[in-house]
């Protein structure tokens, strides 16, 4: 067997793992496949590393993971067998070698680590292991030579061939061992697996394996720090259970076998099966998807599964009728004035246009009129104008103390007068005030004043920032894909894509995404691949494009920030707008506040 595969460096390989365990939420994610198919698509949902195991080849055989523990192959022959001509070369992800230390004299154990590094492995994992052994039987494969200790002299073989080492251990003294020994990764395999037509029932809990596993990563931890140390196997079936575990136990990481390709094999052709069979059942879940896709939001436009999301489309709904006063708060870009024009567009006033203005830019003569004074002409405060629809203030926190007193007296009794005025005025103008912060923390800091907090208590809706529902990406990517381009089919994101777009903090928050989507829809399909992808915090992801979205820099001026924009598309509105995510009439409202229509 002859590879041409670019061997690992043990060195680099471990300090790649180190620095992906490192990352915002990241957990190693090992697979222990059996098959070049699941090899491929395992990385292509960005495994860390593969492990070669009989196992693997055993469960694409129907048989369970345990066979691995019955003399029915050459195990050695048999990994090598498959994994050298369907694994080693199907991905550039690093493969650790299942080696058996049961079929070998020890003096062959160097041998095979020279020609497992000339077949293009990164390293070697103790598999299968004795670890899965106990009882009177464990006790005599200890006395006779055929223990855990001559998988430890396995591994130490692998690492001074410059191998990297993965060791499957259970107990406490076996992890120690490993520790002495040098072992890179450290596995602590809570038992097979749970789950499937051929699973091996657990007797613990998800949690429990994990308090379990984390007083073994503990010890190892002692003995040797910074160790990496992943967990596998037992009662964790599907990745919430994982992350549990994980999360309880201190690991980096996990490893699958059975998670990873039998039981979603399983699932996945059982139901496709069915749904030939009867195409009537196939139609029913069609149906019920259908249904579901109101639960999403897209009905409104208000997309996202995310509680945050949910919680403010039931907010919405009871807030949107009764024509009352509304704070919404989020961040800029988060739908702040989506959510105001969905009020609008359920409250009883909804056959006028809603009018906007900016609290930045008013005072109580503004917003309530003033009478004139000295022959001077009587100004129209925009609750007077606005009677008959809604009235939307940006930049709530902005109103001074004695205007927000104004207002709350307004929504109160209904009636106001103008300044310098006697006369009790009416207007049934509903009032939308859009700020930055939660009702609750906005009153706290002191930019609300209490007889305003009080008025809008419980009539509130937050928004969270994009950073905070990353899970409602691929939804949202569907929804801006769909709005941009009507008369195609839907859009989706490659699994290294998503990956991608979830590791950006999203600054820009919705407006952001939107631009992004918009540039990579530039020539895809109904894929958007990773390298379609623009600049994301001024790093390239994919292809070189043109110009990177139009985000505003943190020490850029929003003035600035639309004047560059104007001057990249040569003062087309319409590119201009699309190109910062703004609408065409915000983009013409701020353009005459700051003097860029001349």
């Amino acid at each position: 067997m002859t590879h041409d595969r670019v061997p690992h460096h043990r060195t680099q390989l471990l300090d790649d793992l180190r620095r992906a365990c490192a990352g915002r939420h990241t957990l190693l994610v090992g697979a222990a496949i059996g098959t070049g198919l699941a090899a491929r698509a395992a990385a292509r949902g960005g495994a860390d590393f593969l492990l070669a195991l009989a196992a693997g080849r055993f469960r694409t055989m129907g048989a369970s993971s345990i066979a691995t523990m019955l003399a029915l192959r050459d195990s050695n022959a048999f990994v090598a067998d498959f994994a050298c001509s369907e694994i080693v070369d199907a991905t550039p992800i690093p493969v650790f070698f299942g080696a058996c230390a049961w079929g070998l004299a020890e003096e062959e154990f160097s041998p095979l680590m020279e020609r497992l590094r000339g077949w293009g492995f990164a390293g070697v994992v103790n598999f299968p292991t004795v670890s899965h052994v106990d009882g009177r039987f464990r006790e005599a494969l200890e006395r006779t030579g055929l223990g855990f200790a001559r998988e430890v002299r396995l591994l130490e073989a692998a690492r001074a061939a410059g191998l990297a080492t993965v060791g499957y251990f259970r107990r406490r003294e076996e992890a120690l061992a490993l520790a002495r020994a040098g072992v890179d990764v450290y596995c602590f395999n809570i038992g097979w697996n749970a789950g499937g037509a051929v699973g091996v029932p657990s007797g613990e809990s998800v949690l429990q394996v994990g308090n379990r596993a984390r007083g073994h990563i503990k010890a190892i931890r002692t003995a040797d720090p910074g160790a990496l140390c992943v967990i596998e196997g037992g009662p964790i079936t599907t990745p919430q259970e994982m992350h549990e575990a994980c999360r309880e136990a201190r690991a980096d990481g996990y490893i699958g076998g059975s998670t990873i390709d039998r039981l979603p094999s399983e699932s996945s052709m059982e139901e496709m099966t069915a749904a030939f069979k009867l195409v009537s059942t196939l139609q029913r879940r069609i149906d019920r998807l259908e249904r579901r896709l109101d639960q999403t939001g897209q009905g409104m436009g208000l997309v996202g599964r995310t509680d945050a999301l949910v919680e403010a489309r039931a907010r919405l709904e009871h807030l949107g009728a009764d024509g009352g006063p509304v704070w919404v708060a989020g961040p800029d870009g988060s739908g702040r004035s989506l959510v105001a024009t969905l009020l609008h567009g359920r409250g009883p006033q909804r056959q006028r246009p809603p009018m906007t203005v900016d609290a930045r830019h008013l005072d109580g003569g503004w917003l309530f009129g003033a009478e004139p004074a000295d022959g001077g002409r009587r100004r129209l405060g925009w609750v007077e104008a606005a009677n008959g629809t809604t009235l939307v203030i940006e930049n709530a926190e902005g109103l001074a103390p004695g205007t927000q007193a104004e207002l709350a007296a307004f929504l109160e009794r209904g009636s106001f007068r103008r300044q310098g005025g006697q006369d009790s005025l009416r207007s049934n103008a509903r009032i939308i005030l859009i700020g930055t912060a939660g009702l609750e923390a906005a009153a706290g800091a002191g930019t609300l004043v209490p007889d305003l907090a009080r008025r809008l208590a419980r009539r509130d809706i937050d928004l969270p920032p994009l950073s905070e529902r990353l899970d409602d990406i691929p939804l949202l990517v569907e929804h801006f894909a769909a709005a941009l381009r009507p008369s195609a089919g839907p859009v989706r994101l490659s699994p290294r894509a998503f990956r991608l777009l979830i590791a950006h903090d999203w600054p820009g928050n919705l407006r952001e995404l939107r631009a992004v989507v918009e540039q990579a829809l530039d020539g895809s399909g109904d894929v958007i691949e990773a390298e379609a992808l623009p600049a994301l915090d001024g790093k390239r992801t994919g292809r070189p494009r043109p110009d990177a979205p139009g985000d505003r820099s943190p020490k850029q001026s929003e003035r600035d920030w639309i004047l560059d924009g104007l001057r990249r598309h040569r003062f087309r509105r319409g590119e201009t707008a699309r190109f910062l995510g703004l609408s065409r009439k915000t983009l013409y409202n701020k353009m005459r506040h700051y003097g860029l229509l001349e």
